[in-house]
């Protein structure tokens, strides 16, 4: 780089999920340069396509959870990728250090702890704590940051139940003129569940919903949009698409590049993980004008209300395909607000503007 970088992003992840879209979001919206440290792979590929330098790291996964010798391997991952990170920095001198999720900042937080005039530290804070044993390691990462930022309320308080590390919430925001409104599908309606497949977002829970559904609206299509996630990702896909084909009321579309024109082809969009730490999806279908259903908890809490859309008890398959014929006799009425809310609170501007001026204030 021919100046150092204002920041510095570091992500233990070499995928392109959710969480790394809004680190590349974030980064484009900074008022100086930003490199991203991170693992050769998807992320990588798109960090250098939006114009970011990219440091590599070894795939050294800092492992917080699974068995006994994973928990005892973790601290020797977690210090060689910490050695990598702070060589980066070393080299490149960035005004700031920005960890990505919670072993993005375990390992930004190691690293800096070794640093002579260690630059100050943003903590991204992106989903809910899996344990109190990785509660502890991370709330001492927390600590050591100058600025902590999640992406939700669910996820702030689930990290600092009583408010004493001061974290600051900024929702993700959606790209407006991407995700410009069309008018409804005609004929029976079409539901999108759009998501890595992966078990903890419930995608078997969303066939079931159909199955129920259907009952009550003759043609029904549901779609699961989402590259399965690892082998047990694929292992799962394998076997919704068995129960999906029995009941011929659901399929597996794999993964969607078009987000936009998928969403576009819907009537609306069905949310199934009983724990969503924020929801990209779902404030991406407000944005299109697409009312949503999805579980009263986590993140879709402050996504979703009456007014473009349905709640209901994480879990609960009828209580979801109740809520979803619901909505689809109210889809019309329902769109217009979908797309008010995401202009109001989701404006991927304002939001890129409220982490820039965050990072500005360090830098």
């Amino acid at each position: 780089m021919s100046e150092p970088p204002q920041a510095l992003f570091v992500s233990y992840s070499a995928v392109l999920g959710g969480a790394e879209r809004i680190l590349l979001d974030r980064a484009a919206a900074l008022s100086g340069p930003a490199a991203v440290a991170c693992p050769s792979g998807p992320l990588a590929n798109a960090a250098r396509v939006a114009g970011l330098a990219t440091v590599p790291l070894s795939r050294r996964r800092p492992e917080l959870r699974g068995s006994a010798r994973d928990r005892a391997a973790a601290p020797l991952r977690l210090a060689a990728l910490a050695a990598e990170v702070r060589r980066a920095i070393r080299e490149l001198e960035p005004r700031c250090v920005i960890g990505s999720s919670m072993r993005g900042a375990l390992v930004a937080a190691a690293a800096l702890a070794g640093t002579r005039s260690a630059p100050p530290l943003v903590f991204c804070h992106n989903d809910f704590v899996p344990s109190p044993g990785v509660r502890a390691a991370v709330r001492v990462a927390a600590g050591r940051a100058a600025r902590i930022v999640a992406l939700s309320h669910a996820t702030a308080v689930d990290l600092d139940p009583t408010g004493r590390l001061g974290v600051k919430v900024i929702h993700p925001g959606v790209d407006l003129d991407r995700f410009e409104p069309a008018p409804l599908p005609q004929g029976p309606p079409r539901v999108l569940v759009l998501g890595a497949i992966v078990a903890w977002k419930r995608p078997d829970l969303a066939i079931e919903v159909a199955e129920l559904a259907a009952r009550r609206l003759p043609g029904l299509s549901v779609q699961l949009a989402g590259e399965p996630f690892g082998a047990g990702g694929r292992e799962l896909a394998r076997s919704l698409e068995r129960r999906a084909a029995a009941k011929d009321v659901a399929a597996l579309r794999g993964g969607v590049e078009d987000v936009p024109g998928a969403l576009a082809a819907a009537t609306c969009l069905l949310h199934c993980a009983d724990r969503e730490p924020f929801g990209v999806a779902i404030a991406e279908a407000l944005a299109a004008g697409r009312p949503v259903v999805a579980p009263a908890a986590g993140g879709p809490l402050e996504l979703v209300d009456a007014s473009c859309g349905a709640l209901y008890w994480p879990g609960d398959a009828a209580a979801a395909a109740e809520a979803l014929v619901g909505v689809v006799g109210r889809a019309g009425e329902l769109a217009p607000a979908a797309r008010a809310r995401a202009e109001r609170l989701f404006d991927g501007r304002a939001s890129g503007r409220r982490f820039r001026e965050l990072v500005d204030a360090l830098t």
